[in-house]
């Protein structure tokens, strides 16, 4: 595998550990807060949105060699366009994870949120992660395709 399929790969594993993985776990914690006759209780909410703020940084923090990458190789180009949507669109879920936690925590701690302002938040954030969902989706076929040119150890990015 040329030098810059590594490069890429790796910041697409480190996009998939770091940060996807890192969110679900973050998902999972909320949804356990969230349970409709628990979410309006005091609960320390700050956790859920700095474990969001952590994914979201470490996306950014993602790049590509994008002058490594030869003009007649499409693929690695598509790839490395739907990556970048992928980061862009999961920025966009985690601010609207991170919007519904800290109204979520505003109110626990006795501020006014009218239903329509909750229902507001909570479709924007069902909205942004159903997108997320499509770019992903579409982020692994690319992958697939990627990884099915060349020759690779499957552990390589596991230490």
């Amino acid at each position: 595998m040329e030098e810059y399929k590594k490069k890429i790969k790796k910041t697409i594993d480190r996009f998939y550990v770091e940060c996807v993985d890192e969110f679900k776990e973050a998902e999972l914690r909320i949804a356990n807060d969230s349970k409709f006759r628990t979410m309006f209780r005091k609960k320390d909410y700050k956790g859920n949105i700095e474990l969001l703020r952590k994914c979201k940084k470490n996306t950014s923090s993602l790049r590509f060699p994008m002058g490594d990458i030869p003009k007649d190789d499409e693929l690695t180009k598509d790839l490395v366009r739907q990556a970048e949507v992928c980061f862009r669109q999961f920025s966009r879920l985690c601010d609207s994870y991170i919007q519904m936690q800290t109204a979520l925590d505003g109110k626990s701690q006795g501020k006014d949120l009218p239903y329509s302002k909750y229902k507001e938040v909570y479709y924007k954030t069902q909205e942004d992660n159903q997108a997320m969902n499509r770019e992903l989706k579409e982020l692994d076929l690319l992958y697939t395709d990627f990884l099915d040119d060349e020759d690779y150890d499957v552990y390589e990015f596991i230490d």
